[in-house]
């Protein structure tokens, strides 16, 4: 049995046992998701429901167990916790990168920081190389969200300390996840505006406008109009008199 502490990296595809750190299979990898997610527990036909649902109940819980024993067997016998209704990672036994994100999700203005940031893009960057699950979607998005958050907490904050370079960079780091972000525009457009670059601020404000337009089918936020004051409408005007 393997006695060191299991860390198991799983918006990034690893695991690390001891001073071994290997790429987990994408079967390992969605396993242990399903298990890291229901981290009070989960049961079998649960499992086999998420994992395995193109195919009969009993095939399903064939692979299950299959599944199960060649985890144990890979990292140690006790890396789940088990009883007659359900299963669970053994947190005595095994670290999880997902859990330390969640106990922050709703936070991250207090949280925001660019190592935190490096390793939100790293992690989705990463995930994005497996074929996301229909069922894993949802929390797939989430750290999406979060993501996007913290580069726009950070991009606002640089901007406020005159870090014109930086915020502009923070900015469009969080537009790579939501084209849409107000929040991030908001601070393009302000960091044009404080480096004297009207022109600059409208063409970010320009290309804001017609995303929403094309995505939400509306118009942008009065507060971003605002900041440009007539500037804000000028190209309409100079394309209805071409």
């Amino acid at each position: 049995m393997k006695s060191s502490t299991i860390v198991l990296e799983l918006l990034s595809g690893y695991a690390l046992l001891g001073d071994e750190r290997f790429a987990l299979a994408h079967g390992e990898w969605e396993l242990l998701l399903a298990l890291a997610l229901h981290r009070r527990g989960i049961g079998s036909e649960r499992l086999t429901e998420l994992l395995w649902a193109q195919v009969g109940a009993s095939v399903a819980r064939n692979r299950l167990y299959v599944a199960l024993h060649r985890l144990r067997r890979r990292f140690t016998d006790d890396l789940l916790v088990t009883s007659t209704r359900s299963y669970r990672l053994n947190e005595s036994r095994v670290t999880v990168d997902l859990w330390s994100f969640a106990e922050i999700w709703d936070m991250p203005e207090q949280h925001a920081c660019e190592e935190l940031a490096a390793r939100l893009e790293t992690a989705t960057n990463a995930a994005a190389l497996y074929e996301i699950p229909e069922w894993l979607a949802p929390s797939y998005r989430r750290l999406e969200e979060f993501a996007q958050a913290v580069l726009t907490t950070l991009a606002d904050r640089a901007l406020s300390a005159g870090e014109i370079e930086r915020s502009v960079q923070l900015a469009r780091r969080a537009l790579a996840f939501d084209e849409c972000d107000e929040r991030a525009w908001s601070v393009l457009i302000r960091s044009h505006l404080v480096a004297h670059d009207r022109l600059g601020a409208l063409h970010e404000y320009r290309t804001y406008s017609r995303a929403v337009m094309r995505e939400l089918q509306t118009t942008p936020a009065y507060e971003l109009a605002h900041l440009l004051g007539e500037s804000a409408t000028l190209p309409l005007r100079l394309e209805r008199t071409l």
